[in-house]
């Protein structure tokens, strides 16, 4: 079992049928951020792991009151994975044909728009030599109409299913980091955040194995997507700190 399935039992084993002064003081400041004056100390939360695929890890629930979480643990976290089968009619949806083939150059990384090309290049190519279709998506896609739309594709609901993050945690039960869903679009709203990758605010796209050499031993990763929030931590803790209303 991986560390993050390990740490997603150990948060709701721990949790689960205990009464609010029974936790730690870690634990105790997020119940209350969760569910604030509703608290009744002399009832008990409950704590429940959730199946498949959607953005939720886990629900706490207290006097009837439930509050969906994403659960996150380590550094270089990757938020959203997705076939691009799905995720570029997504995308065209979204932002149009023009914007989608700029994607796909970056994605496929042949000077094609459809994977036929007879060279490949790495990512830290692709960056030099899409430059500027590379800062036209980036500039398109941050546009505060837009960007929610896709945060909440990578963080809060997903492609699949219709539940939405309240919270996104980072850490484990004695020690993290956190942000409402309101906080995290409010940060990324009011923040410019500059790279040379397609990048959604601090997410940043990548080609789960782009197989430049046609050796791969998993050659199919090349038609998935990944969005990697590396900066997460370090950003919950600015959220969390009110930094950025200064």
């Amino acid at each position: 079992m991986n560390d993050g399935f390990v740490n997603e039992n150990d948060l709701v084993d721990y949790i689960d049928k205990k009464k609010y002064n029974e936790y730690n003081g870690n634990i105790k400041k997020f119940l209350t951020f969760l569910f604030s004056t509703d608290i009744d100390k002399s009832l008990p939360f409950s704590a429940k792991k959730i199946t498949g695929q959607i953005k939720p890890d886990l629900y706490i629930e207290h006097k009837n009151i439930r509050k969906y979480v994403s659960l996150k643990k380590g550094s270089g976290n990757s938020v959203h994975q997705e076939k691009i089968s799905d995720f570029f009619p997504f995308v065209e949806e979204v932002l149009g044909v023009e914007q989608l083939n700029n994607l796909k150059l970056f994605h496929y990384g042949d000077d094609t728009l459809n994977d036929s090309g007879k060279q490949r290049y790495s990512a830290s190519e692709c960056k030099r030599k899409y430059t500027t279709e590379i800062q036209n998506f980036n500039k398109i896609v941050n546009q505060k109409n837009i960007i929610n739309i896709f945060l909440d594709r990578f963080l809060f609901v997903g492609n699949v299913g219709n539940i939405s993050v309240d919270v996104i945690y980072h850490g484990t039960k004695d020690e993290g980091s956190w942000a409402s869903k309101k906080e995290i679009n409010n940060y990324v709203l009011s923040h410019n955040f500059d790279s040379n990758a397609i990048h959604f605010g601090p997410l940043n796209y990548q080609v789960w194995g782009r197989n430049e050499k046609k050796c791969a031993v998993h050659p199919d990763r090349r038609y998935v997507m990944q969005v990697k929030w590396s900066s997460l931590a370090k950003d919950l803790n600015t959220i969390r700190k009110g930094i950025h209303n200064e």
